[in-house]
């Protein structure tokens, strides 16, 4: 009997024994590397994950890993430090998902390291085949990328199915070829610098800014406003419009501007000491480099300072300048401008009363040109054929006295005439009135005869000449 009580003692205890080691929870496994992911909000970095094809499965079955995981705001400053909105635009700036691929397997060591385990100082070879540095120093542990940027670990010993994340407070960058931001076109490049002259200049020339953007190599010396600035006052001009004017027209101003543009692409490291080179104007400009400074002198050896070198665009380069070069300018003669103007009666008269080298060699003139219809209608006034005819029947005196007022010993552009009635001397010695009202300038003669100016602001190497239609007379004898 007391055998059998021992025997069935033995084995309650056995089952108490039994049962005590069911109710004692079984060890649960750890958590894999998404698990943990989703558990600490890095949401950022699982779409991260999940926007490169089989990059999660890879991590999750690898054998050992050590995971450097960015925080949400770690990416949020990623955004903001390559200008992108979410995270498809970060893909795009990091050149693409093979280049985020990169990116991610730089934050991914293939072994197992807890912080206990680092030494230091630590140089880890990541999944992207690229090294990083771990450091330690007491309970802190940072990482420091391809850049050199270091990031902090602000959760460290996260336990994986497969290995240990530690959390940081910024994204790794490996060493990834970036994709290029596309250079501006020229006109892009002129508004960013502010240099809205230049631009109102170029656009004050059919098809010009289309010609620069379509050429395929320039490197362009582009005056600052101020410079455009200084040469107004250079000019005596008040806008842009006054020194058209002065320089000849628009198509002066195209030498100017195409003076200031050479067919071929220079930066400042491709400069020699002493540089000449023919400009889209077909003119040349020579270019000195002197260590960091670099200085351009045009046709008229004026000399102007490069302030700002460099500035690449899409077909070539900007650098922009100090001063406003100019080129040999094609400006008339008086004659010159007559007989582009068809004023043959005029040049004839010129002629007969000997006055064209008076004019040409004068200091300054301004001449009131009357058309070849203003002189017929004075013909037919004095009942006469032809210029001879005028010529008898007036006298040759009284045809240069003609002649001379209209010419006026000073320069005088419509836009330096004040408004309203104004007397000026002329080379007849006697004053002519000259009206302006607004933009119509009017002239008045002797007899108080008023012409109007039909053709203002004509260039000529001495002066200016206005076309009127209508000959002035003098007081005649």
């Amino acid at each position: 009997m007391k055998k059998i009580f021992n025997l069935f003692l033995a084995g309650a205890i056995l089952l108490f024994a039994a049962s005590c080691q069911e109710d004692e929870p079984a060890p649960q496994p750890a958590p894999d590397l998404v698990q943990v992911a989703n558990a600490a909000g890095l949401t950022t970095l699982l779409a991260a994950v999940e926007a490169v094809p089989g990059l999660a499965p890879t991590l999750l079955n690898a054998q050992a890993i050590t995971v450097f995981a960015p925080t949400n705001d770690a990416f949020a400053n990623a955004l903001t430090a390559f200008e992108a909105s979410n995270l498809g635009e970060l893909v795009e700036k990091l050149g693409g998902v093979e280049n985020l691929e990169t990116v991610l397997g730089f934050h991914v060591v293939p072994a197992v390291a807890f912080a206990a385990d680092l030494n230091a100082t630590n140089s880890f070879t990541t999944v992207s085949g690229q090294a990083l540095t771990v450091a330690r120093n007491g309970n802190a542990v940072t990482v420091t990328d391809a850049n050199g940027d270091v990031a902090n670990v602000v959760a460290a010993d996260v336990a994986i199915a497969n290995g240990v994340v530690h959390v940081i407070d910024r994204v790794l960058l490996p060493e990834i070829d970036l994709p290029q931001e596309p250079a501006p076109n020229l006109v892009d490049a002129a508004t960013g610098a502010g240099l809205t002259t230049l631009l109102a200049a170029v656009t004050a020339v059919d098809g010009l800014a289309g010609t620069l953007l379509g050429l395929e190599a320039i490197t362009v010396f582009a005056p600052t406003n101020d410079a455009f600035a200084a040469a107004l006052e250079a000019f005596n001009a008040a806008n842009l419009e006054q020194l058209v004017a002065k320089i000849g027209g628009v198509d002066n101003l195209e030498t100017v501007l195409g003076f200031h543009v050479v067919p071929a692409v220079a930066f400042s490291s491709d400069l020699q000491a002493s540089n000449t080179f023919t400009t889209v104007a077909g003119q040349e400009l020579t270019v000195n480099v002197s260590g960091s400074a670099v200085t351009v002198t045009d046709a008229a050896g004026n000399t102007v300072n490069v302030v700002a070198a460099d500035v690449a665009i899409e077909n070539g380069v900007v650098h922009v300048i100090d001063g406003v070069l100019l080129p040999e300018l094609n400006i008339p003669n008086v004659v010159e401008a007559a007989t582009a103007a068809e004023l043959t009666i005029l040049l004839e008269a010129v002629t007969a009363a000997g006055l064209g080298s008076a004019l040409l060699e004068a200091d300054e003139i301004t001449v009131f040109a009357p058309t070849n219809e203003a002189f017929g209608n004075l013909l037919a006034a004095l009942e006469v054929s032809s210029l001879e005819e005028l010529i008898d029947e007036l006298g040759a005196e009284a045809v240069i006295k003609v002649l001379q007022f209209h010419v006026v010993p000073a320069t005088a552009f419509s836009f330096d005439l004040a408004e309203g009635a104004q007397q000026v001397p002329t080379l007849a010695g006697e004053n002519l009135t000259v009206t302006r009202s607004g933009n119509s300038v009017t002239v008045t003669d002797a007899a108080g005869t008023t012409y109007n100016v039909v053709a203002a602001d004509v260039v000529i190497s001495n002066g200016v000449v206005h076309v009127i239609d209508g000959v002035v007379l003098p007081t005649l004898d």
